[in-house]
């Protein structure tokens, strides 16, 4: 089974973004979403001798990727991110940091990622689902064996993310909720932002989960 940990950002300036850790039983770990710049995931890593693999991206929101280039450049591993999405990590209007008057860019170079495409960094695969709505690029992250599925803005507690956003696909929700949808009730759902829940009950309190 893989180790799921949390790390919660309350802040109004990272707007409630919410960070994953996932490791496996020989140490090996990836990120999802490194949402803020500061040193403790990294001494986390360092102080529970894990081995980053990888750095996951659920889309290219700013909120969602400000530590980025902190992770990568003290560990030295790969980024990746949807194939629609790439364009995010330096375009400051299409991440969203130009309306915070940031203007964040990510100088790290990324991978990017493919509908059902298997990622092998853990002693469980990672499936990569697109789900076009939040933006053009988001993905979910889906381990099957944990039955666990990373969201990111896709799906929340009880709602989904905003599709008035530069990229936003609304008209996307349809086929990509199908996509999460197929998966067992007993998901648990770990999204962008808020606590975590399960598939089961976002269909029955989530007006959009249908």
């Amino acid at each position: 089974m893989i180790n799921v940990v949390p790390f919660i950002y309350e802040m109004v300036d990272e707007l409630y973004a919410n960070t994953y850790l996932l490791s496996d039983s020989e140490n090996n770990c990836v990120v999802i979403d490194p949402a803020k710049d500061y040193p403790g995931i990294v001494n986390y890593i360092k102080k529970n001798n894990l081995k980053l693999k990888a750095v996951l991206l659920t889309h290219g929101h700013v909120d969602h990727m400000r530590g980025v280039d902190t992770l990568v450049n003290a560990f030295k591993a790969p980024l990746y991110i949807g194939f629609d999405d790439e364009d995010k990590l330096t375009d400051t209007y299409a991440n969203c940091s130009d309306f915070l008057g940031e203007h964040v860019v990510v100088k790290s170079k990324a991978i990017t990622l493919a509908d059902n495409e298997f990622l092998h960094f853990l002693s469980e695969d990672i499936k990569v689902i697109t789900v076009p709505y939040h933006t053009a690029g988001s993905v979910c992250f889906y381990l099957k064996e944990s039955g666990v599925l990373f969201t990111g803005d896709f799906i929340i507690m009880h709602g989904i993310g905003r599709s008035d956003l530069p990229s936003a696909m609304p008209k996307g929700l349809r086929n990509s909720m199908a996509k999460v949808l197929a998966l067992p009730d007993k998901t648990k759902i770990y999204g962008g932002h808020g606590p975590s829940s399960t598939l089961e009950i976002e269909r029955r309190v989530n007006p959009f989960v249908k």
